[in-house]
């Protein structure tokens, strides 16, 4: 097959062989012979294809069906929209919306403002960042939990979240992730990282999961010895697509919950711990004796330092991994950066974090905001940064995090943090696994729309933000096939 008078994001136009999934060749645009299927693509511009590096693609799938309070600027308002939820709900099902911001809120929630407003039906309203929920009693009753407050945090909201899930029918979620997947595919999606809190590995067994986007399904910490049983390693097939991807460790909370690991003081305290030094380092040593990659959790500067202390450690001990990666290090110290460099980690970053938690990090970070969320400063201290969605947390959808990776704005809000834009081609490059080249695999995204210049990010920010967003795609090709669209 070739893709005929295909442009490239330089602006080079060319042709693009692919025989058996792979790209044979890449040439100057009639300048060689044309053999098997021919597709004139007219001067459109092709992409490699684009990986959300960070998803919990359960929680995405459910996400999507469900009611939200995002737009709630108070524990009142969340509470009416809880009443109207209920009201709307059917079935014996507990009832979950999502979103919540109560970092944001003017007075903090109580319990008895939900169980006012959803009486008898189990409700649970999770946090935009799920590391905080808020449950009614009818909830906890059926969990057989006692709570002293009106929030559950951290691991104790992981696994009440983790055990509503577990009530609900496991077809009906395959099928809500096929639907995801398939969305995401429209948006120029051809494989995302999978840290589903519970066992993503086997969930991607089920004949429900089969899908052509390519999977990573992370591991964690009490799954290890299932992987170990399984004999998996990082790479290695699981069902279709789907592949084992990395151990994935929570070592302190988040900015929204207000429980991000810091060095210095805010909002009261510095967060909180949820891995010491020894058990991290008992974690590197198992994943790395069972052939598993890292992906540590890090908000917090305190959080990201010692997580650094402990791949120097794993890597002293020659015990590290190659591909080790830190997720979020949404505070980062300058003196991490290149410690970072030297260990060959990478930063696995969600943009749309930065202008999501704009208000907050300037009002509990404030004294620390050139340290937080760096992408810049950490592709020119030679971190390779890959990028991702941390859906829920935020769609699962590219564009968002490159548009807001190369001008750090929307909405017309004015840019934040401007020194840290990266320019569309290392945002492009942070958002694939491959390249327009012969050899590669031919995982490629053919776009409807012509992507801005560097001028025009620089004349205006703001369209080309908007530009970005809305990117148009025209067909994604996993493999040389069509996912999406058509050729």
């Amino acid at each position: 097959m070739r893709l005929a008078n295909a442009r490239l994001l330089s602006g080079t136009m060319v042709d693009i062989d692919v025989v058996d999934g792979e790209i044979e060749r890449v040439s100057p645009a009639g300048s060689t012979p044309s053999a098997g299927e021919r597709h004139d693509l007219e001067g459109a511009t092709v992409v490699p294809g684009l990986w959300d590096e960070h998803t919990h693609m359960g929680q995405w799938a459910r996400h999507r069906t469900r009611p939200s309070v995002l737009d709630a600027s108070s524990a009142d308002e969340a509470a009416a929209l809880a009443r109207a939820a209920v009201a709307a709900h059917t079935g014996s099902d507990p009832l979950v919306l999502v979103g919540m911001r109560d970092g944001l809120w003017p007075a903090p929630p109580t319990r008895a403002q939900l169980d006012a407003a959803t009486g008898a039906t189990p409700t649970l309203v999770v946090s935009s960042d799920v590391h905080c929920s808020w449950p009614n009693t009818a909830m906890l009753t059926r969990l057989g939990l006692e709570l002293d407050g009106p929030l559950l945090r951290e691991e104790a909201a992981f696994a009440t979240l983790q055990e509503v899930e577990g009530m609900l029918d496991a077809d009906a979620l395959d099928r809500h992730v096929a639907s995801a997947l398939a969305a995401a595919a429209a948006r120029g999606v051809v494989g995302v990282v999978d840290l589903e809190f519970d066992d993503a590995v086997g969930a991607w067994q089920r004949p429900g999961r089969a899908t052509p986007t390519r999977v990573e399904a992370g591991i964690y910490q009490q799954d290890l010895e299932r992987a170990a049983e399984r004999g998996l390693r990082t790479g290695d097939p699981i069902a279709g697509s789907a592949r084992v991807g990395r151990l994935k460790v929570i070592t302190d909370g988040s900015l929204g919950t207000r429980t991000a690991w810091t060095t210095h003081p805010y909002d009261a305290g510095t967060g909180v711990r949820n891995v010491d030094d020894a058990d991290l380092d008992r974690l590197l040593a198992r994943a790395g004796e069972l052939g598993l990659g890292a992906a540590i959790h890090a908000i917090g500067d305190a959080a990201v330092s010692a997580v650094i202390d402990a791949f120097e450690r794993a890597a002293a001990a020659g015990r590290q991994t190659a591909g080790d990666r830190i997720e979020h290090a949404q505070l980062l110290t300058a003196d991490d950066i290149p410690r970072m460099a030297r260990l060959g980690l990478a930063a696995s970053l969600q943009p749309e974090h930065a202008l999501d938690d704009r208000e907050l990090t300037d009002t509990l970070w404030g004294d620390r905001a050139q340290d937080a969320f760096r992408i810049r400063s950490l592709l020119d201290g030679g971190v390779r940064v890959v990028l991702g969605s941390d859906a829920p947390v935020t769609p699962l959808d590219p564009w968002r995090a490159i548009a807001t990776a190369v001008t750090r704005t929307r909405g017309g809000e004015p840019p934040w943090r401007p020194d840290e834009a990266i320019a569309l081609e290392q945002a492009l490059a942070a958002s694939a696994r491959t390249r327009i080249d012969a050899g590669e695999p031919a995982d490629l995204v053919v776009l409807a729309d012509a992507l801005p210049s560097a001028d025009d990010v620089a004349h205006d920010p703001h369209g080309a933000a908007e530009r970005l967003r809305s990117t148009a795609i025209r067909a994604t090709l996993i493999a040389g096939e069509a996912v999406h669209g058509s050729l």
